[in-house]
């Protein structure tokens, strides 16, 4: 008994931690990661792996391996599925590429319907018409996917309890989009054109990304009447600039009931000028009364630089709007502020200065002034900032040129 205590006092093996035991099965032939199942009662069944990832580099018209890969993965119980053709990443964002993605999904992939994750790439999907969902599906996530008319219409339903969703650059589908998905938490879709995107019955939905070249979207109270969930918003300019215009620049200052679960606001645009970007700017500031965090990404066109000429109305829309310093509600509880690739514009200066009076609890300030920027309106800028008052005493203004992404943002790395 006593050899029996300490050979278990020994044995380091059994209780390793599952994500160290997941690392070492997979560089395992199959075969020796089978034989780990004798090592004891924890090991027995940890050798399934129900994961498969395949990445490849290069266009693939056809393939045969590949077309029994998802058969043979689905009578194996693989929940997590992920095909790759990597080239795609090659040319992100450019509409030629798309006739290069002919590559047709296999039919005997609808009928793997313990999948719990898919994640594809640069390929062709079209559900056969005897599919009858994917009832376990939870995540899902398509890059450069020729999807069929109806995904929305038709497919989305046949994920019930799908959670999260990724589309990028995907097409085929119908250019009016209306999401009804009563599990999805997440939703992120980068896109080339819409007619018209709405949300209904998306209760849960609190993390929304929407990126597109052109886009139609519901005026911005009808917006989040219908995601009374949101917590985390990234919009880029189409989608700032049609919000702006959806209810014929007459954008509310306020929205008609606070959006309490708002925390992490990303916006990118061109430029935040103009009374319509602005007033969506005040709209989504005096609505947050939780935001913790605020980023503003500028993206210029390189042909169109910032006009210096262009006055600001921003600071006296926040002030219509009940914003102004020491009696406002508002920001009560933001902690970081970014502005990256700044054009130090009015714009710009005004809402730093709003910030920085308003945010009892604000820890840090960062902007990253524009490449192109002359030293000379960079220190203006920024002798401007340094001057203007500050109502949290913690509160940093930090000036560099580092546009690596904070934990807070979006990843990038996915645009």
């Amino acid at each position: 008994m006593k050899r029996l205590r300490e050979s278990c006092a020994d044995d380091r093996i059994t209780n390793l931690p599952a994500d160290v035991i997941h690392r070492i099965l997979v560089f395992l032939p199959i075969k020796d990661a089978a034989k780990t199942s004798v090592l004891s009662m924890q090991w027995r069944h940890r050798w399934r792996v129900t994961k498969f990832v395949l990445a490849i580099h290069g266009f693939v018209p056809c393939n045969d391996e590949i077309d029994l890969l998802p058969l043979y993965l689905s009578n194996k119980g693989v929940q997590h599925f992920t095909l790759n053709f990597d080239s795609a990443d090659e040319c992100l964002y450019d509409e030629d590429c798309v006739d290069l993605y002919n590559y047709q999904m296999h039919s005997s992939l609808f009928s793997a319907l313990h999948l719990k994750s898919l994640q594809l790439q640069a390929l062709v999907f079209t559900p056969p018409p005897r599919f009858v969902g994917f009832s376990k599906l939870t995540y899902l996530e398509f890059g450069y996917v020729r999807l069929p008319l109806d995904f929305f219409d038709s497919f989305l339903p046949k994920c019930p309890i799908l959670e999260s969703l990724r589309l990028r650059c995907c097409w085929g589908h119908a250019v009016e989009v209306r999401i009804k998905a009563p599990f999805l938490k997440s939703f992120h879709f980068w896109g080339f054109e819409l007619v018209a995107i709405s949300f209904a019955d998306t209760p849960l939905l609190s993390d929304l990304l929407l990126h597109f070249v052109r886009c139609r979207v519901p005026g911005i109270a009808s917006l989040f009447a219908s995601l009374p969930a949101l917590g985390r918003f990234f919009a880029n300019g189409a989608v700032l600039k049609d919000l702006a215009a959806g209810d014929r620049m007459n954008v509310p200052t306020r929205l008609p009931t606070p959006h309490h679960q708002l925390q992490d606001l990303y916006l990118k645009s061109h430029a935040f000028e103009g009374p319509g970007m602005e007033r969506v700017l005040v709209c989504l500031i005096m609505s947050s009364p939780n935001l913790r965090r605020l980023r503003i990404e500028v993206s210029p066109i390189d042909d169109q630089p910032s006009n210096d000429e262009v006055s600001s109305s921003l600071w006296r829309l926040l002030e219509a709007a009940g914003g102004s310093p020491g009696s406002s509600a508002c920001l009560q509880h933001l902690r970081k502020f970014r502005i990256k690739h700044s054009l130090c514009t009015q714009v710009e200066l005004d809402l730093v200065r709003f910030v920085l009076a308003t945010a009892p609890l604000l820890r840090l300030v960062h902007v990253n002034p524009g490449f192109a920027l002359t030293a000379k309106k960079i220190m203006k800028f920024m002798n401007e900032v340094m001057q203007f008052t500050r109502v949290s005493k913690e509160a940093k203004v930090i000036f560099d040129n580092d546009t690596r992404d904070d934990p807070f943002t979006y990843a990038e790395s996915q645009l």
